[in-house]
């Protein structure tokens, strides 16, 4: 740069800052978290800080290196414990230290490992204040020695400067550094070589050396900042001149223009080149916990990170809430704020106070005392408290003794009263003269309530009781009496003892623990106000609500401050949460819209203010990290930090704890956490502040667990990190198990097959004798039952013939007596016929006794049994007399009978009554017989018939 050009701009610098003065001090203060040794568990010093790819801060403490993630902190101790210097390459971190050098690099599971580099530079010691990355070379910079570490090749060589280090840079290549003598450089020839242009310098201690555009910003400890390039060398007269000479400097940090200068006794400075005006300052009395700064550093937020000689501290530059006291307010919790004729009042537990014009906190006197509510009426000012209410007006400030007075309203009916809510019931306020004065109690009413709200109908009011009931009160014209109440219940119950009770677009809305309520004068009832609950976070305990005059809507659900922006006439799809979970007052959640963009905010530390206009919309994105794996089982550290390669673990260590974190430093203790762990859980958790997720006893297979975190109640708001694991089965359900398994069945199988083959073959042997055996006992059996059988049938067949036999002779003996009956009846006809002759009676008698005689002989010649007879005779003797009619088929029916009685061995005495003739007459037909026969004499008539069948 030109210097005559240099000297213009920075004479109108100093210029300007001669005739504008610079910014007054904020009464609101940065928010500046503390982190002290009980926490992070190290050492007290802290002299460098820096931050990785990830967002996770690293501090180098006097016991080694600090690793924060945003909830855990780890320690990783080195040799000779102190690290002066810290700085992060290619994802390694480099480290210096006394009389030590080295780096960090994680191992297979993800763990800081330490790699001691110090050992390879010989005869050396000191304190290693300074790395700088060269690409191929890193330069660790000793209090007289360059340590050069060539990564390629892993050795280390070594330059003696013979003088004292103070600081360095590497810039634009080239390595500086900056002694009592001056600014060398280091030439290509590894030679240090003064700069010329530092000439000025010489003799002066230089505290930091700076890259600011194509120049180097030098900070010395006395004669401030010099810009710096190899021709020349231009002081900087800037703000921040006065504080640099009155204390003793110790570290440096720059982001763009913005410069942070922190010291030994006075904390720090922060200033920017571009703005003449700006500046902070923060020590002791703005909270820090230290006045000596050993680091500074901007994080990827642009928020300042401090190393402190004892502990390391948080300045949240971009915050949109800021608090009004840093440390402990001197004016005790906060519970409601007003902004009146252009001054802010604050009530607190202590009093009502007033900010001047100076910033200076004045206590309105008489005001001593719990103040509950600020109320602006008719340009008046209203603060209602434990010992009455003051009054504060554009020309006065005076005190109405009402004690325990909870807020103070206007009346619609009557301009002239305002009506108190008191600890014990209603009190009425009249204006007489100008001046508000007490006018009377209301009798019959001594409930303590803190909220009421006038109804649309005149001289209605609701009053949510402190007992937890609703109720509606009607009054007299002169509200000096109540002429009609009545008490609402939610489903029977009575609702909760902390109702909030407000007007949201002209509907009563109550707030309950079921939800948020709106009165329907149709039903006269209380329902849930659904439209409003969608709009909102749905049904759930709403803590607090409120609509302020811009018509944002307000809330605290889950202990997070909330608010849904009301802008271009409609609603923000989506809401934002401001935290102060830790912060705000249960049950007196108060907020004061100042203007569009400006909200107060009643804390336990008095009041914060919220800058609504740095909402933009949403947070950015939320990192969020796996920051652990361990086995629950033996406490062994399975992962570290978020891993892409899929985990697998024996079944041994099948119960696994997860922590995982959220880099997102403004809000850390607000971030809420949701889970799930897909193959057991696929809907994610409830969101909650918790960071670590334990599973025991999984069973084998993959599993995928995803984390993500919210910061402004909008799921966008995060992104999902997640990683990959597997569960293998235990040996005996593992793959190889179940081959063997496989195997032995089969072989088992074989075996049995075998076995039941031969066995099978054995038995069927068994069965075929058995069977062959079995036939021949059943051929046995059955021939024998077959002879059972035939013996059965012949003694059948017998017992039948026997039976047809008798049956034969039954009826042969029958024809045997007829035939005498009918020969009787012949002879006795005969003689009666001769004794007629004789005696010469009627002839008629004659005849009909000789008639009977006639039917008698045809009845015997006649008659029909022989067929009866021959039928029965052929069953019983086979046929006989069918082989009689094939043999002889000349005979005659009598022949036919003859020879059936002689077959039946009958003598010519028993066949000659059965042929009713004569034995003669039978041995005659005998005779007859054998010649029609044509038999022997020898023959034996009766035995030829008996064996006639033999000769057919």
């Amino acid at each position: 740069m030109n210097k005559h050009i240099l000297c213009f701009i920075f004479s109108v610098i100093i210029g300007i800052s001669l005739v504008v003065p610079a910014h007054s001090t904020s009464i609101w203060q940065r928010k500046i978290t503390n982190y002290e040794r009980s926490q992070y568990k190290a050492g007290f010093q802290n002299w460098m800080i820096t931050q990785s790819d990830k967002g996770w801060i690293y501090s180098a403490n006097s016991n080694g290196l600090l690793e924060f993630d945003g909830v855990n902190w780890t320690s990783y101790p080195i040799r000779n414990n102190v690290i002066r210097i810290i700085k992060i390459i290619d994802n390694n971190i480099y480290i210096g230290g006394s009389s030590e050098f080295g780096l960090f690099k994680p191992n297979a599971i993800g763990q800081l490992t330490y790699r001691s580099l110090s050992d390879k530079s010989k005869n050396w010691g000191g304190e290693v204040w300074n790395i700088e990355d060269g690409g191929d070379v890193i330069y660790f910079i000793s209090e007289r020695y360059i340590h050069i570490y060539h990564k390629k090749v892993g050795n280390v060589s070594m330059i003696d400067s013979d003088t004292k280090i103070d600081c360095s840079l590497l810039h634009e290549g080239t390595l500086y550094l900056a002694t009592p003598n001056g600014i060398f450089y280091l030439n290509s020839n590894n030679k240090l070589t003064f700069l010329e242009a530092s000439e000025p310098l010489s003799g002066h201690k230089i505290v930091s050396l700076l890259s600011y555009n194509k120049d180097i910003l030098v900070t010395s400890a006395k004669k401030g900042l010099y810009l710096l390039n190899k021709s020349n060398i231009q002081q900087i007269n800037s703000i921040a001149d006065s504080f640099i000479q009155k204390n003793q400097l110790f570290s440096t940090a720059i982001s763009g223009s913005k410069i942070a200068i922190g010291s030994v006794q006075n904390g720090v400075i922060i200033f920017d080149l571009k703005d003449p005006f700006y500046k902070e300052e923060f020590n002791i009395n703005s909270g820090l916990k230290n006045n000596t700064v050993l680091g500074c550093f901007f994080d990827s937020n642009q928020n300042l990170w401090l190393g402190l000689d004892k502990g390391i501290s948080y300045i949240s530059l971009n915050s949109p809430i800021s608090p009004l006291f840093a440390t402990v307010s001197p004016i005790g919790t906060g519970y409601s704020s007003a902004m009146y004729n252009n001054e802010l009042y604050f009530g607190t537990n202590q009093a009502l106070y007033k900010l001047d014009k100076d910033n200076r906190y004045q206590l309105i006197k008489g005001s001593e005392g719990q103040i509950w509510s600020t109320n602006i009426i008719d340009n008046t000012l209203f603060s209602s408290g434990d010992n009455g209410i003051m009054v504060i007006t554009p020309t006065e400030t005076y005190k109405i003794d009402l004690l325990g007075a909870w807020e103070t309203h206007a009346l619609s009916e009557d301009k002239n009263k305002l009506m108190v809510a008191t600890y014990s019931g209603f009190c009425i306020l009249k204006r007489e003269n100008g001046r508000w004065m007490f006018s009377h109690k209301i009798p019959e009413f001594r409930d303590s309530f803190r909220g009421f709200i006038e109804d649309d109908e005149p001289y209605n009011f609701w009053v949510a009781n402190a007992n937890g009931t609703m109720r509606r009160l009607t009054f007299d014209k002169n509200f000096e009496k109540i002429i009609r109440y009545k008490t609402y219940t939610l489903n029977n119950n009575a609702f909760d003892s902390n109702i909030i009770i407000r007007k949201i677009e002209n509907n009563l809305v109550i707030c309950t623990r079921n939800g948020i309520l709106q009165y329907s004068r149709i039903t006269d009832s209380f329902d849930h106000y659904t439209q409003l609950e969608l709009m909102l976070e749905g049904p759930k305990y709403y803590e607090f609500l409120y609509l302020d005059k811009y018509k944002n809507i307000w809330f605290v659900a889950d202990r997070n401050l909330k608010v849904l922006a009301y802008s271009e006439g409609k609603y923000q799809e989506y809401i934002h949460n401001w935290g102060l979970s830790n912060e705000l007052i249960d049950s007196y959640e108060n907020i004061n819209m100042i203007d569009p963009e400006t909200a107060i905010v009643a804390v336990d530390n008095a009041f914060a203010r919220i800058d609504m206009s740095r909402k933009n919309g949403k947070f950015s994105t939320i990192n969020t990290y796996i920051r652990e794996i361990t086995c629950s089982k033996n406490d062994s550290i399975l992962s570290y930090g978020s891993s892409e390669k899929r985990l697998s673990l024996p079944y041994s260590l099948n119960s696994i704890k997860i922590n995982f974190a959220a880099t997102f430093y403004d809000h850390s203790s607000d971030i809420l956490y949701s889970f799930r762990l897909k193959g057991i859980d696929d809907d994610w958790s409830i969101p909650s502040t918790n960071t670590v997720k334990e599973y025991t006893g999984l069973h084998e297979g993959k599993y995928v667990f995803e984390v993500k975190a919210f910061i402004d109640g909008n799921p966008d708001s995060s992104s999902i990190t997640s990683f990959s694991f597997t569960v293998h089965p235990p040996w005996y359900r593992s793959v190889l198990a179940y081959l063997l398994y496989s195997l032995a069945i089969v072989i088992l199988i074989l075996i049995i097959y075998k076995k039941t083959i031969s066995k099978q073959k054995k038995i069927i042997h068994q069965k075929g004798e058995e069977l062959i055996a079995q036939t021949r006992r059943y051929e046995e059996e059955t021939k024998l039952k077959d002879e059972a059988i035939y013996e059965l049938q012949n003694e059948n067949l017998k017992n039948e013939l026997k039976y047809k036999t008798q049956e034969l002779n039954g009826y042969m003996l029958n024809v045997i007596r007829k035939n005498e009956m009918l020969e009787n009846v012949k002879r006795n006809a005969l003689n009666i016929s001769k004794a007629i002759d004789e005696e010469k009676q009627i002839s008629t008698i004659k005849q009909k006794v000789m008639s009977l005689i006639s039917q008698i002989n045809t009845n015997i010649e006649h008659d029909t049994d022989f067929e009866i007879f021959q039928s029965n005779f052929d069953l019983i003797h086979q046929d006989f007399f069918k082989l009689l009619d094939e043999r002889f088929p000349n005979l005659t029916r009598n022949d036919k009978i003859l020879c059936a009685y002689l077959n039946m061995n009958l003598s010519s005495k028993e066949i000659a009554p059965l042929l009713n003739i004569s034995i003669r007459g039978v041995e005659v037909n005998r005779y007859r017989l054998r010649k029609k026969m044509d038999l022997d004499r020898d023959v034996n008539l009766s035995d030829f018939l008996q064996s006639l069948k033999q000769y057919v």
